[in-house]
C-alpha cells in the first residue's frame, strides 16, 4: 500500500521516521508535516473509529479506519477507494457540463422566445408549436432522470428477483422494496452432497459443468415458484420467500419448489453418478421473522435476511440425509392439512438451546 524505502521498514527502525517519509511525500496530503504526523500518531494510540484518507503518489486513494481491539491495541483497515474517487471527479466533470448545457439552453430558449415574439402577429401557429417545443424541453431532463432511475433500479432487482416479482415492483406498485425491514418469510437451504469429495476427485472443468447444470436446473425451478435467490456459495444455495414481495401461501411455495427441485436433481444426479461423481443433495425449509433488505456497500450490494429462521433452515439442511427435504415445525403448522409429512423426532442442533422437532415431505 504505501512505497517506502526497504530502511525505514527495518526491525529496530523508529516508527516516527516512517511516519515522516509518508507525510513528506504527500500520502497525507497538504499541511505542516510534524502536524500530519502528529494526527496520524493520535489515530494509533486513540482510534475513534472514524474513517480518514490518504493519497499516494502514484495516485491511489485509501480510506483507512481504526478502532481499539479488544484486547489492546489497534486494529487498522484500509480499503482502496480510487475508482470511487475517479467516479467522483468525473461525476463533478459531468454536472459541470451539464451546467453548461443548461446555459446554451436557456439562452436559446431566450432566442426563440424573442423571435416566436416578433412572428406571433404573422403566424399564431408557429408560436403555438414553438410553445409545445419549449414545454417539452423543460421537461425532458425530468423524464430522462426518471427513465435511467427506473433502468438502474430493475437491474439492481434482476439479480436478486424472479423476472415475474421485478416486473410487479417495475410496475410501480411496490414502494422501496429492497428498503430493510421486518417481515415474516419462508428460507429454503438446498445443499449438493459430496460435492468436496467430487472436487478432490475430478477434474476442474468436470466441477464448473456440474456446478452449471446443478445452478441451471434449481434457478429455473426458483423463478417458477416466484422464489428470492438470498445467495449461491458454491454447492449451497438459500432461497427467500415472501421477501422482497409479498408471495401468498408462500410456506406452501416453498415445500412445492423443494418438492419440484427433488425430481428435477434426482435425475441429474442419476446422470453425475454414471460419470463417477457420487453426488445428491439435501433440503431444510424453516420460517419466521427477519430482518430483509440490501446488504453492503455502493458498489457490491446483495439481498438478504437475518433472523433464526436462516440459521434454522441451514441447520436442517445439515441434518438431512440424500434427497430428504427437512420442515421446521413452525412450517408444519400452517400447512398440516396440505402436504403429506412423515415425523423424524427432535434434533438437537447447533446453535440452538431446545431440541427441534422436524417432519420431512
Amino acid at each position: 500500500m504505501y512505497g517506502a524505502p526497504r530502511e525505514l521498514l527495518q526491525v529496530g527502525r523508529y516508527y516516527l521516521d516512517f511516519l515522516r517519509y509518508l507525510a513528506v511525500n504527500g500520502y497525507y496530503g497538504k499541511g505542516d508535516v510534524e502536524t500530519l504526523v502528529a494526527q496520524r500518531v493520535e489515530s494509533l494510540c486513540n482510534p475513534t473509529g472514524k474513517s480518514f484518507e490518504d493519497h499516494t503518489p502514484d495516485g491511489r486513494w485509501f480510506r483507512v479506519r481504526r478502532r481499539a481491539a479488544a484486547g489492546g491495541g489497534t486494529v487498522t483497515v484500509a480499503t482502496e477507494i480510487t475508482e470511487q474517487k475517479q467516479a467522483e471527479r468525473e461525476l463533478v466533470a459531468a454536472k459541470q457540463r451539464t451546467e453548461e448545457a443548461n446555459k446554451l439552453i436557456t439562452e436559446k430558449n431566450r432566442m426563440l422566445e424573442a423571435l416566436a415574439s416578433e412572428l406571433r402577429d404573422k403566424n399564431r401557429q408557429v408560436e403555438e408549436q414553438a410553445a409545445e417545443l419549449a414545454e417539452w424541453n423543460a421537461t425532458l431532463e425530468t423524464r430522462v432522470a426518471e427513465q435511467v432511475s427506473q433502468l438502474g433500479r430493475y437491474s439492481r432487482l434482476t439479480r436478486f428477483l424472479s423476472p415475474k416479482v421485478s416486473d410487479l415492483i417495475m410496475s410501480g406498485e411496490a414502494d422501496e422494496p429492497l428498503k430493510a425491514r421486518r417481515s415474516e418469510i419462508t428460507v429454503v437451504y438446498i445443499d449438493l452432497r459430496g460435492f468436496t469429495g467430487c472436487t478432490e476427485t475430478a477434474e476442474p472443468e468436470e466441477v464448473m459443468n456440474v456446478l452449471r447444470q446443478y445452478h441451471s436446473e434449481l434457478g429455473r425451478i426458483i423463478t417458477e415458484h416466484d422464489g428470492t435467490i438470498e445467495h449461491f456459495a458454491g454447492d449451497g444455495l438459500m432461497v427467500l420467500f415472501n421477501a422482497p414481495m409479498p408471495v401468498e401461501n408462500h410456506e406452501l411455495r416453498a415445500v412445492h419448489m423443494a418438492l419440484a427441485m427433488r425430481e428435477a436433481l434426482s435425475a441429474l444426479s442419476a446422470g453425475w453418478r454414471k460419470r463417477g461423481h457420487a453426488l445428491d443433495f439435501g433440503v431444510g425449509i424453516a420460517g419466521g421473522y427477519a430482518t430483509i433488505g440490501t446488504i453492503g456497500f455502493e458498489q457490491r450490494l446483495d439481498y438478504g435476511a437475518v433472523g433464526p429462521a436462516t440459521n434454522l433452515a441451514a441447520r436442517l439442511c445439515g441434518e438431512a440425509t440424500d434427497t430428504q427435504i427437512l420442515i421446521a415445525p413452525r412450517i408444519l403448522a400452517k400447512l398440516e392439512t396440505q402436504i403429506e409429512v412423515e415425523p423424524l423426532g427432535d434434533f438437537t442442533l447447533k446453535g440452538f438451546s431446545r431440541p427441534v422437532t422436524a417432519t420431512t415431505s
